[in-house]
């Protein structure tokens, strides 16, 4: 959580100078690519303080109103960021690039429009560069073995929207300098309209695949198919447990996920070594997920079919 923490506060710090620059150039030109650039650094830094609010509630403890902590917060943040803030200001760049199309191109002086873009590119690409560092330490870390598939099955929604939407600024930094570049060298405002366009497309779809991930978490994931099975596999193997009757796992936040299981021990155990055992089966659940804050074991004799991978 700390590095998640740090890639948040690296890319808010990034963002807000960023955004304040490319104000005052659009102020300057006029570009619509500048204005969508706007509206995507004034996203940014909106989503890295509801990241960090979210962070805030999520540390408060357990209550009698919220008996398992505020884990989901950041879900519930994540989610409402990709939903309105990159939403709406993609849809808001979009309508400016339709907006700009025939419209003709002012006669100004667009260099500030270069170095502010150059610069955002220089901060964007190292906002980028650590939270790539950060989704690496958890690909190596939770053994997910890519890059990719760390991007698939992370349950640390903040991590990932923040490396996703700092690849996506570096890409929107680069249309926007090629929005402008064309439209000074021609002339045509057509170039800036597209350039905004892609900007506000890239948001929206970026909003949409985040959307869904978040909401996943929010309903209720469990663990992945490969660490449902090596807790069957852990527990069946287990002295003293004849067999798992069912097994039902739930992530309360990036760092916290619950684990149930109702198990039939072998009849001639005393309530001692009931105990004992189930001690030893929180060690094996702990041993594949670290993350298990909330172990719940319950002895059970009717046939129950589990649902295994």
């Amino acid at each position: 959580m700390t590095s998640t923490r740090l890639v948040v506060l690296v890319s808010l710090v990034a963002s807000a100078a960023i955004a304040v620059a490319k104000f005052i150039a659009w102020l300057a030109t006029g570009n619509a690519s500048m204005l969508s650039q706007v509206y995507y650094s004034l996203s940014d830094v909106a989503n890295q303080l509801l990241f960090l609010l979210g962070f805030r509630m999520s540390e408060t403890g357990p209550s009698p109103k919220h008996p398992f902590g505020r884990g989901k917060e950041q879900y519930v943040f994540a989610f409402v960021v990709t939903l309105l803030l990159f939403g709406v200001t993609g849809y808001a760049a979009v309508r400016e690039g339709y907006e700009t199309i025939g419209t003709a191109a002012r006669d100004v002086d667009v260099t500030i429009n270069y170095v502010v873009l150059g610069v955002a590119l220089l901060f964007e690409s190292a906002a980028f560069y650590k939270s790539f560092q950060a989704v690496r330490e958890e690909s190596e870390t939770e053994g997910f073995g890519s890059i990719l598939a760390t991007f698939k099955r992370s349950k640390d929604a903040p991590l990932i929207t923040a490396a996703t939407e700092n690849f996506v600024a570096v890409i929107g930094v680069l249309v926007a300098l090629a929005g402008v570049y064309l439209t000074d060298v021609t002339g045509n405002t057509t170039y800036d309209a597209i350039g905004s366009a892609v900007i506000g497309l890239l948001l929206m779809g970026f909003a949409l695949a985040l959307a869904w991930e978040s909401h996943g978490l929010l309903v209720g994931e469990g663990v992945p198919r490969r660490e449902r099975k090596q807790l069957l596999e852990a527990i069946d193997g287990v002295p003293g447990v004849v067999s798992v009757l069912d097994l039902r796992t739930m992530h309360l936040g990036p760092e916290s996920v619950l684990v149930a299981c109702e198990i039939d021990f072998e009849n001639e155990r005393t309530t001692e070594e009931i105990e004992a055992i189930v001690d030893d089966i929180e060690t094996v659940v702990r041993e594949i997920v670290p993350e298990a804050k909330r172990i719940y074991v319950e002895a059970e004799s009717r046939p129950v079919t589990v649902e295994r991978p």
